[in-house]
Formats: structure tokens, C-alpha cells, sequence
């Protein structure tokens, strides 16, 4: 079993570097094609610039005989905005909580909700007190109902042929960054007044309510701790009334016991349990008895086999067997005595005087030679 419990892991560790490697390819996507996206959203901006630019010297220069722009293609169309740019790019995940850190720095439990009153802080309506009408998480933009309205250039394909505003040129709301409003509350002054307050900085709290056995998440004022009461939804989602048919179970009959689960045998059969997940999942961990019992014998019939291996002998195994256990007999090599040490290098001495007359005699041989 050890055999497939390492298989099982190593299949998870493969697994775990597929993932990880498919998201860092995702964020590598998603990061090329958001450059890319502002790379050209500021190259039709400079563009756009630009021919002002050029525009506004050449009336200069002219003065009233200047010519008129909005004719031809851009004829009730002339300063219009184009409705690809009414939003902006979406920002990464790892910014979100720096650029939300006025609104306690998270994203998934923002302290802003569809009918806050917040106020604009940039823009041609700068001061102005309007209401949420959208939160766009993806972008961190909001839309304010009635402010920051721009002239849109809608094409004539977008148009739809019931809608009867079929001008070339609408109004909407554009849609501003999170980081350029404020929440506006109604607070009471030194005086006791209710007058509107900006909140500059807000901080969500968390609270386990004991009914619910959930957390609830506040907000308030930062420093302060005083809690903010959230909107009511202005267009809250309702559900359709349900009509009883006749296909329709009764309550009374759902509402009755007709399982009671005992400790004797499972709550159901291992083959609904098989059906559920895959039971040749190579991520399984949890095997049946039966599996378990198979792989033991298995792994007993392949030891029996190796020492079944290790009985059988061949008769060069026999010879170096017996060749071995005769060298452990002998032991280790006798050290040889100092008087035939003296003989060897006695033999030794002469041979070598030996070699070299025989060297001499060939070279004074071909000396005279």
C-alpha cells in the first residue's frame, strides 16, 4: 500500500505545479493584455490631444473665419465622447486593498452599497452629493445617479430599433474611481443639528452574532467607532410568488421522518458513495477494505518471490560462494620475515645490475657501428 500512497502524492504534487503554473500563465495574460489595453487608451488619448491642440491655434489664428468642425461623419457627433472608454481597466487584485485602504482596505466586504449618498471629489461636478447607483469591483468605479453625466457616441449598430431615442449622441453617467468620493452621512454638530458629513476615512468591523451563529461586518467612522447604519437597497431584488401545483409534494409530507439513521450499517450503500466520486480517482486516499487486502497480497506474493530468487543457485554462485568463505578463512596476508625480505631485494639488485650491462654493451655496439 505504501506503493500506491506514493503515487497518490506525487499525483497531488503534480497537480499542485499544474495550478500554479496555470495562474502564473493567467496573470501573465491578464497583465499583457491589460498594458496593452492602456497602452492604446493612451495612445488615443494623446491623439486626441493633439489635434485640440491644433485645433484650438488654427481657430486662434482665424478668428471669425475659423472653420466649422461638426460636419460630414462628425455632424451631431462632434464632442462626443467614444463609449469604449466610458470605463476603465481592471485593476489587479494585489492593488485593491492599497487603493481601498479610505474604505477599511477590502474588497470583499466594502463598507459602500447601492443608495449611499457619497460626494464627488474630482470632476466637472466636484462638491456634488449624489447616490450610488453602481459598484463595479472589477474596475473599483462607481456611477452616480444624475452626476458626472458625459455625451456618448453610440453607433449605430448598438442602437436598438424599439428604443426610441435614437439620437447618435446620448447622455449617460460615467462611471468614477472609488478613491474620488466620500461617504455623506447626516451627523448632529456641537450645536445638536443634523447637517451632512463627509466621512474621510472608514473601517469595517466585525461582530459574531450569537442567533445567526455568523459574522456580521459594521461600518464606521474611523477613530471614533461609531457605527453607520447601511441603505436600504432602492431596487432590492423580489422574488416571484410560487404557485402550488398539483405535481407538488405536500409539506406535511416533506416535513416527515421517514429516515432515522442508526450506528448498525451506513447511512447508504457504498455503491450510491461510488457514484458520487470517482472511485478510480488516482487523488483517492480512502480505499476499500477489499483493495487494501488485494495489495497486501501483492506485496507478500513479490517478497516470497525475492527470497525464492535468493534460494536458487547457480553453480558459479556455489564456486564463488566457496571461494569467499575460504578467503575469510585464511584471513588477512602473513607479513614475510626480514631475512627473505633481504633475499628478494638481493635478487632484485642483481637483476637490475644485470639489465644494465646488457644496456651498456648495446649502445657501445652501436657506437662503433
Amino acid at each position: 500500500m505504501q506503493k500506491v500512497f506514493r503515487h497518490t502524492l506525487l499525483a497531488e504534487r503534480q497537480a499542485a505545479r499544474k495550478a500554479a503554473k496555470r495562474h502564473g500563465k493567467n496573470v501573465k495574460i491578464f497583465l499583457k493584455s491589460n498594458n496593452e489595453q492602456k497602452v492604446y487608451a493612451g495612445r488615443y488619448q494623446a491623439t486626441l490631444l493633439k489635434r485640440e491642440r491644433l485645433n484650438r491655434r488654427e481657430d486662434w489664428d482665424l478668428g471669425p473665419i475659423k472653420p466649422r468642425r461638426d460636419v460630414g461623419d462628425a455632424k451631431g457627433k462632434y464632442g462626443a465622447t467614444d463609449g469604449a472608454y466610458m470605463k476603465g481597466l481592471p485593476v489587479l487584485r494585489s492593488d485593491k486593498d492599497a487603493i481601498l485602504e479610505p474604505f477599511g482596505g477590502s474588497v470583499k466586504h466594502l463598507p459602500l452599497r447601492r443608495g449611499d449618498r457619497v460626494v464627488l471629489l474630482s470632476g466637472h461636478d466636484k462638491g456634488k452629493i449624489g447616490m450610488i447607483k453602481t459598484i463595479d469591483l472589477t474596475r473599483l468605479q462607481v456611477t452616480i445617479d444624475g452626476l458626472n453625466r458625459v455625451e456618448v457616441e453610440v453607433p449605430k449598430a448598438m442602437r436598438q430599433a424599439e428604443d426610441p431615442d435614437q439620437r447618435p449622441v446620448q447622455v449617460y453617467e460615467k462611471p468614477i474611481a472609488i478613491t474620488d468620493v466620500r461617504l455623506v452621512v447626516p451627523m448632529p454638530n456641537d450645536e445638536g443639528v443634523m447637517r451632512d458629513a463627509i466621512i474621510r476615512k472608514l473601517e469595517i468591523k466585525r461582530i459574531f452574532d450569537r442567533d445567526t451563529r455568523q459574522n456580521v461586518y459594521l461600518r464606521a467612522v474611523a477613530g471614533t467607532g461609531q457605527n453607520i447604519p447601511y441603505p436600504k437597497d432602492p431596487n432590492p431584488r423580489v422574488r416571484p410568488p410560487v404557485e402550488d401545483k398539483a405535481s407538488d409534494t405536500l409539506r406535511i409530507d416533506v416535513e416527515n421522518k421517514t429516515y432515522i439513521p442508526t450506528l448498525l450499517r451506513p447511512p447508504m450503500p457504498r455503491s450510491v458513495i461510488d457514484e458520487l466520486r470517482n472511485k478510480y480517482s488516482v487523488f483517492r486516499t480512502r480505499h476499500d477494505p477489499e483493495y487494501i487486502a488485494s495489495k497486501e497480497a501483492e506485496e507478500k506474493e513479490k517478497e516470497e518471490k525475492k527470497k525464492s530468487i535468493k534460494l536458487m543457485k547457480t553453480p558459479l554462485n556455489i564456486a564463488n560462494r566457496a571461494e569467499r568463505r575460504l578467503r575469510r578463512k585464511i584471513g588477512k596476508k602473513q607479513v614475510l620475515s626480514p631475512t627473505i625480505l633481504e633475499k628478494i631485494g638481493r635478487i632484485m639488485a642483481a637483476k637490475k645490475d644485470l639489465v644494465l650491462k646488457e644496456h651498456a654493451e648495446k649502445v657501445g655496439q652501436s657506437l662503433l657501428a
